[in-house]
């Protein structure tokens, strides 16, 4: 079996199409398109550091040089449609959010450190806040947080925390940026979709799952 990357119809019953497969993918989990669609950009944890890797929507994989990141979980895009944010890890294994180039380049270091633990999927906003799903990170109500990081990276702030997360992690913010949704499990494993709104920290459920890889599925949710 080898890891690769597809596209497929949003409509019901359309066959996937592999634009990449094999090397260099080894074991990617997040990805974001470029704003004029013609690329996806692909977190790779796989291998000793991991890698960026660009893959062409007409097909075809690349790596993206970030220097000083290893292990990238979670990317999204910048709003100014040049540089990916990534998750994941300095050369000394800290925790850390970066902000690349999209042609590649040094990795700039947003945030580092603590509270992180196990940073994956991200979101970022039209005002730069990164979004940050952290399998491992222990809040106020238990391990599995969702933080708040302002594009300065003065701080990580607790969004929500006790959430069983998915893996990959995944999260986005609804249009108008008020609510953050991302797929987790209740207390007996069941997929939901977790639902947050950013003011008052509420908590909804919502018991339809968008991606399951144990299942192998993509869902609409509605």
């Amino acid at each position: 079996m080898q890891p690769a990357v597809f596209q497929v119809s949003s409509k019901p019953g359309g066959a996937p199409t592999a634009l990449a497969t094999g090397d260099p993918l080894e074991a990617p989990l997040g990805l974001v398109m470029s704003c004029d669609g013609k690329t996806i950009f692909v977190a790779d944890m796989g291998g000793e550091a991991g890698a960026i890797l660009a893959v062409a929507t007409s097909g075809g994989a690349s790596p993206v040089a970030a220097g000083g990141l290893t292990r990238p979980g979670g990317i999204a895009m910048g709003p100014d449609c040049k540089s990916l944010f990534a998750t994941g890890r300095l050369d000394d294994g800290t925790p850390a959010l970066f902000q690349v180039p999209i042609g590649g380049g040094d990795a700039r270091v947003v945030y580092r450190g603590a509270p992180l633990v196990a940073p994956t999927g991200l979101h970022v906003d039209s005002q730069g806040v990164a979004w940050v799903m952290d399998h491992h990170a222990l809040g106020a109500s238990g391990e599995g947080v969702l933080f708040a990081i302002p594009a300065d990276g003065s701080k990580a702030t607790e969004v929500v925390s006790n959430l069983r997360m998915g893996t990959p992690g995944g999260v986005s913010l609804t249009a108008g940026g008020g609510t953050a949704v991302m797929p987790t499990r209740d207390a007996d494993g069941n997929a939901q979709l977790t639902s947050v709104d950013i003011a008052t920290g509420e908590v909804t459920q919502l018991a339809t799952a968008v991606v399951d890889a144990e299942a192998g599925t993509i869902y609409r949710a509605e």
